[in-house]
């Protein structure tokens, strides 16, 4: 009786870890906000949208393109993990309004801490800030 008992506990307690794993894990029908809610990879986008303008802007600062490249693989394993399908996430990065949108918020978080689109010299003095603190912004730039 004592050994039935013992097994019964043991298949109770693997049966209620399996469940709580199973409820942790996102799921498809996790996963319908839709990317462009999702604040840490809209962040992420806008990070390296951040840095690409820097660097195209600044003759002085060039872009890590291999770090980029893995931040950006990073960021679709999130989606990934959130639930997103590949073409899910393939439709967003292709979706031209949101290219813009993501460009836009980039553009006017670099004004905000200094770069002016009229003045390219101040894409240097953010860039090399950016740098120098090792931001993510930074962490996709060097100077040259």
């Amino acid at each position: 009786m004592i050994l039935a008992n013992s097994y019964c506990a043991r298949a109770v307690a693997s049966t209620k870890a399996l469940l709580f794993v199973v409820f942790l894990l996102p799921s498809q029908g996790m996963a319908n906000e839709g990317l462009d809610q999702e604040v840490e990879i809209i962040d992420g986008l806008i990070a390296i949208s951040m840095a690409d303008a820097i660097r195209t802007s600044c003759p002085a600062i060039s872009a890590r393109f291999i770090e980029a490249f893995i931040f950006l693989k990073s960021l679709e394993s999130k989606a990934l993990a959130l639930g997103y399908d590949g073409s899910e996430i393939k439709e967003f990065i292709n979706d031209a309004n949101e290219k813009d949108r993501v460009l836009g918020l980039a553009q006017a978080r670099l004004t905000t801490i200094g770069a002016l689109p009229d003045q390219p010299a101040t894409y240097c003095t953010v860039g090399l800030a950016e740098i120098q603190t090792g931001s993510t912004i930074g962490k996709l730039l060097k100077a040259k």
